[in-house]
């Protein structure tokens, strides 16, 4: 039964609902799912492989070392209580108290006094009014010797008693509240009033009323304990077990307390659960959807390449498992995300090594049991690594990138001493910090021996190996200098052209010279059929037929992409060679072929370069540079009016022609490319300047004397009228 159009294939279907999966994603996407696959199994692994079955009170079978820094719970409640003990009890005094005393001594004073005045009543019932009024226990005899004093000498005696209570209670710490405190303010009222008075009778009276008076008005403060206490204990500083230390000793009786401490580690076994190797499976997604959205969003390019997936995966995986490997190394702690961010950011691109630069260190930092120091100083050492490798002009400027992220690394670990308060005086802190900047340096060598290892195979190449494909020396350069020398002289000019065109427009200028040094290398093959290198000998295209001469002339486009394979020249230098001429048309035999034609017809399609178009704008400047190099070198009077004139025809031939379409280069780049070309061209092939024979036969005269100074240049001066104005030398 035939499908209607409305139902389709699933396949279509499905690739019209995600149109990633018709972009050739399927390998990139196998390998995200391995490393997925391989970081989860590393971080369950990990999870339970340091686990030990212990309980309070067993004996630890082995030393167990904490692999991160961990503040020990149990260790800081005990210190803390032991602080809130150390706080003695805290007394306040209430001043009323002793006022309300006061008031009360006067008003009994007051009404001694009223019983003292009233003589009308019979002795015995004015004291025993007074008992009943202050029973104080004092025998009647004492009541009537007080009831005898005069006004004056009662006087006196209020005054006794009001003194000696300000002295019992207002002095000091006052009357605490226990029975020891009032009783040792009594006594202390008692040793006052025995001096008062030579009466014995009236010095029992005002010491007995008096201590009747003394009451407790100094009690427990017990808010200002509270406070006291909670302040003694927050100035206790948390109880740290520094990464490395060792929990418990083989042979220790485990406590409580390291249970706890081994629970806080994630060391202690208990049973198996699904939650960490959950946590792991989610956290991996997100890592891996990171970088995956990285390319996705912003280097959609480098998504199409499985290679730079796969080294990328390789890396973060190499990166985890180093990570877990070393975390029982405190001093090399910072050493993986620095040499990841390095290596990566030389391989593919600066933008990529901040991503893997931050996810690896949240890695570690999971790793590591959340040791957020750890993690941010490697994520700051991983910027760093990226800032100083993100312009490599040779391979030892992979040290001072790693000597950068060393410095980078040591700062951010002081700031995070300082800021946790630990003792800048001890050894243990020290040795950290020149750890920290050791393993920059460290970063930097490991990284240089590995990238190497995967430019080969991953067919990427880096700003050192452009270098080194740079030097004369390579064979592929040599040998076009021997057997093509026109073309390698012309190609070093292109390559020069090429790299100020392209840091005009901010591409990479390096891998524009080194494939614009390459571009022509098929030439070696045939070189005598090219113009670069016939130095006036016979053109042999003038006895061929322009259909064989326009199969040669575009032929070595393709032994060029041979010699290359050859001789190993990786994947983005070929590109050079692939794709500098683009699909244009080789116009001289076009035309010759045109004029020859006998009714027969010309096939314009088989006077073109196979292709493809330019696809970058690196390869697409060396096709300019090389047309108008070429060009400009045919002129007669190469003026800066007529190289610019040149110039911008060339350019706008090859956008008319399409040939510009998917090398993302901009109308205002190709203005910027224009202007730059003429000012490079216009120092390279501007005119000399001629000199009046008188000039040249004195310069003659006065090189065969020897004399290479003073009379010539005088004289070139006083005659400079005869020539041209404006330069002098025979350099241009």
């Amino acid at each position: 039964m035939k499908k209607t159009p409305s139902e389709g294939s699933w396949s279509l279907r499905i690739g019209e609902r995600y149109p990633w999966l018709r972009e050739g994603l399927a390998p990139q996407l196998g390998i995200a799912a391995l490393v997925w696959l391989l970081i989860v199994a590393i971080f369950a692994v990990t999870l339970f492989a340091h686990r030990v079955d212990l309980s309070a009170n067993d004996l630890a079978p082995r030393t167990i070392v904490a692999p991160y820094g961990v503040v020990d719970w149990s260790a800081t409640a005990k210190a803390r209580q032991d602080a809130m003990q150390r706080v003695g009890n805290f007394y306040s005094t209430n001043p009323k108290i002793l006022s309300q005393q006061k008031q009360k001594a006067i008003n009994g004073y007051a009404y001694i006094s009223a019983l003292s005045e009233d003589t009308a009543a019979p002795l015995s019932e004015r004291e025993a009014a007074l008992a009943s009024a202050i029973p104080i226990g004092l025998p009647k005899s004492v009541w009537g010797t007080v009831l005898a004093l005069t006004p004056a000498e009662l006087a006196q005696l209020q005054q006794d008693t009001l003194v000696t209570l300000s002295s019992a209670m207002g002095s000091g710490a006052g009357v605490r509240d226990s029975a020891v405190g009032v009783q040792e303010a009594k006594i202390f009222v008692a040793g006052l009033t025995q001096q008062e008075s030579t009466d014995p009778s009236l010095r029992l009276f005002l010491t007995t009323y008096t201590q009747s008076l003394v009451v407790p008005n100094t009690f427990l403060n017990q808010q200002e304990i509270r406070t006291r206490r909670q302040q003694a204990a927050s100035q206790v500083p948390f109880v740290k077990i520094l990464k490395g230390e060792p929990v418990v000793q083989a042979g220790q009786v485990v406590t409580p307390g390291d249970i706890t401490v081994l629970k806080q580690l994630g060391l202690l076994d208990q049973g198996f659960a699904v939650g960490p190797i959950l946590g792991s499976m989610i956290f991996v997604t997100a890592m891996v959807a990171l970088v995956g959205g990285y390319f996705w969003y912003l280097r959609r390019k480098l998504l199409g390449s499985w290679r730079v997936a796969a080294m990328a995966g390789l890396i973060m995986v190499l990166g985890v498992a180093a990570a877990d490997t070393l975390s029982g190394v405190p001093g090399l702690s910072y050493l993986v995300v620095p040499t990841a961010a390095i290596m990566v950011t030389a391989l593919v691109d600066s933008g990529l090594g901040l991503v893997i630069a931050g996810i690896l260190a949240l890695a570690i930092s999971v790793l590591t049991g959340a040791d957020l120091n750890v993690a941010l100083v490697s994520f700051f050492g991983g910027i760093a690594g990226v800032f100083g490798t993100s312009r490599l002009s040779q391979r030892y400027d992979i040290l001072r990138a790693g000597l950068l992220v060393g410095i980078v690394n040591l700062l951010a670990l002081l700031g995070l001493d300082v800021m946790e308060g630990a003792g800048l005086l001890q050894t243990q802190v020290w040795q950290y910090l020149i750890w920290a900047l050791v393993d920059g340096v460290f970063a930097s060598i490991l990284a240089m021996g590995s990238i190497p290892l995967l430019e080969g195979p991953f067919g990427v190449i880096t700003a050192m190996k452009l270098i080194e494909l740079s030097n004369p020396n390579q064979p592929l350069l040599r040998k076009l200098l021997v057997e093509a020398p026109g073309t390698y002289h012309h190609s070093i000019m292109v390559g020069n052209l090429a790299e100020a065109g392209t840091e005009a427009v901010g591409g990479n200028s390096l891998l524009a010279r080194v494939g614009a040094y390459y571009h022509d290398i098929g030439k070696s093959k045939r070189p005598y059929f090219f113009v670069d290198n016939q130095f006036g000998a016979e053109n042999p295209h003038d006895r061929l037929a322009p259909t064989l001469s326009s199969i040669i002339i575009s032929s070595h486009v393709r032994d060029g992409i041979e010699l290359a394979r050859e001789y190993r020249v990786p994947e983005p230098i070929v590109s050079f060679i692939r794709e500098h001429h683009g699909t244009t048309l080789i116009r001289f035999f076009y035309q010759k072929a045109l004029d020859q034609d006998n009714g027969d017809g010309v096939e314009e399609a088989d006077f073109r370069y196979d292709g493809p178009r330019p696809q970058s704008k690196e390869t697409a400047i060396v096709m300019l540079a090389d047309a108008s190099e070429a060009t400009v070198r045919t002129l007669k009077n190469p003026t800066p009016q007529a190289i610019e004139q040149v110039v911008r025809r060339l350019i706008k031939e090859r956008l008319e022609d399409g040939q510009l379409d998917e090398s993302n280069l901009t109308l205002k780049e190709l203005d910027i490319i224009a202007r730059t070309f003429t000012r490079v061209l216009t120092g390279v092939f501007h005119q000399r300047i001629e000199y009046p024979d008188r000039v040249l036969k004195e310069m003659e005269r006065s090189r065969g004397n020897g004399n290479r100074g003073g009379k010539p240049p005088r004289l070139v001066r006083r005659m400079g009228g005869d020539g041209p104005r404006g330069g002098s030398g025979g350099s241009h």
